[in-house]
């Protein structure tokens, strides 16, 4: 929760779409709670979060900021600069894993992809994962959209 309360409290600040230099701005010159590159691995972290979109040089919030709450005296650690994102093919695996063992479905995952011949695992991980039955249709638009990058 705390990559999206850093979102909000900037927002809340500056507006509903700014330009990037002035979300970076924020986070590391005004807030002083960031380096000016921890500020833009922070906003392409929240990217990632599809917590906001970025078109040119503009960034929007993807959710609605006056839903989040924020503490007064937030200020976030820096842990926030080590929250990783799950890939498509982790998050696959990891609700495969509610059916059968890592072990196993990395081992079908990749004698699949040898039959096939298809060289994106994130591809092959949700075929095997409609093959048994583990809802993935969520994940399937960002796996078209990383494909098409």
């Amino acid at each position: 929760m705390t990559l999206k309360q850093v979102v909000t409290y900037v927002f809340r600040r500056k507006g509903g779409v700014i330009p990037i230099s002035e979300f970076v701005f924020a986070l590391s010159l005004d807030l002083k709670w960031f380096s000016p590159d921890q500020a833009e691995s922070v906003l392409k972290s929240a990217e990632k979060n599809e917590l906001v979109k970025i078109t040119e040089d503009l960034v929007e919030p993807l959710f609605d900021i006056g839903a989040i709450e924020v503490p007064i005296d937030f200020r976030p650690d820096q842990s926030i600069l080590e929250e990783k994102t799950l890939t498509i093919f982790d998050q696959v695996v990891e609700r495969l894993s509610t059916v059968k063992s890592k072990p196993e479905i990395i081992r079908m995952i990749n004698e699949e992809q040898e039959c096939l011949r298809i060289v994106e695992p994130d591809a092959v991980a949700l075929l095997i994962a409609r093959k048994l039955g583990v809802d993935v249709a969520d994940l399937i638009d960002g796996a078209y959209q990383q494909l098409i990058r």
